[in-house]
C-alpha cells in the first residue's frame, strides 16, 4: 500500500473522530481539532476520555502545546504518538501525587508544629518509647513536606517549558529556519517528564523506608 494511501488513511480516521466528538457536542478548539487529526492515537484518549482539562491540567497543557507545535515546522522534531502518550500520562500522574500530598498535608493531625511539641512533652515525660515514635513522625512529616516540595518545583519547570514550546512553535511558524535549534527545548521537555519517574521512585523509597523504620518491638529480631 501506497504512503500516500496511508496517510490519507490516517488523516481520515483524525477527521471522522473530530467529527464523532462534534456530533457528541464535545467542545473542541481548533487546536484540539488540529491535534486530533494529526496525532488521533495520542490525542482521542487524552481529549476524549474520562481526563479532562480542569482534573488534569498539566496533561491538557502539554496536549495544547503538542497541536501548537504540530501544526508548525516544530512537527519533525516532536516525540511519536506513543512517546506522547506515556509523556502525558505521567505528567497526570506528578499532578495528582502533588494534590494528594496538598490534601494530606493541609489535615490538622499533619501539622508539623504540633507534633514536634507531642514530641517534646513525650520526651520531657520521660515516656521514651513514645517520644521514640513521635520524633519517626516529625520526620515523616518533614519528608512529605520537602517531597512535595519536588513536586511543586518539577512540574513548574515543565510548565514553563511548555510556554516556552507554544511560544516557540510561532515563532518557527514565522521563522521555519528555527526549526532544526528549537529541537533542545523538545529534548528538554521530554527529558524533564521523563525524569518524574526517577521522583516517583523517590517516593516509594521513602514509603518503604519508613514501613521498615516503624515495627513493633513484639516483630523486632
Amino acid at each position: 500500500m501506497a504512503l500516500g494511501t496511508i496517510g490519507l488513511g490516517y488523516a481520515a480516521i483524525g477527521a471522522l473522530i473530530v467529527i464523532g466528538a462534534l456530533l457528541r457536542r464535545r467542545r473542541l478548539s481548533a487546536g484540539d481539532a488540529a491535534f486530533l487529526v494529526a496525532l488521533w492515537p495520542l490525542a482521542a484518549p487524552l481529549l476524549l476520555g474520562g481526563h479532562r482539562d480542569e482534573e488534569d491540567p498539566g496533561a491538557a497543557e502539554l496536549v495544547s502545546a503538542l497541536a501548537r507545535a504540530q501544526a508548525s515546522p516544530l512537527a519533525s522534531v516532536l516525540p511519536d504518538a506513543e512517546t506522547a502518550r506515556v509523556l502525558a500520562s505521567r505528567l497526570r500522574e506528578a499532578g495528582s501525587r502533588l494534590a494528594d500530598l496538598d490534601q494530606v498535608l493541609a489535615r490538622p493531625d499533619f501539622d508539623a508544629a504540633d507534633a514536634e511539641r507531642r514530641a517534646t512533652e513525650l520526651a520531657a515525660r520521660g515516656a521514651s518509647g513514645a517520644a521514640a515514635t513521635a520524633q519517626l513522625r516529625v520526620r515523616t512529616l518533614a519528608q512529605l513536606r520537602a517531597l512535595r516540595v519536588r513536586y511543586r518545583a518539577e512540574l513548574d519547570e515543565v510548565r514553563e517549558l511548555i510556554a516556552q514550546l507554544v511560544t516557540q512553535a510561532e515563532l518557527v511558524r514565522l521563522q521555519p529556519s528555527m526549526a532544526h535549534s528549537s529541537s533542545e527545548l523538545v529534548r528538554e521537555l521530554v527529558t524533564r517528564v521523563e525524569g518524574l519517574g526517577d521522583l516517583f521512585a523517590y517516593q516509594a523509597a521513602l514509603e518503604e523506608d519508613d514501613d521498615l523504620k516503624y515495627q513493633p518491638d513484639v516483630v523486632r529480631s
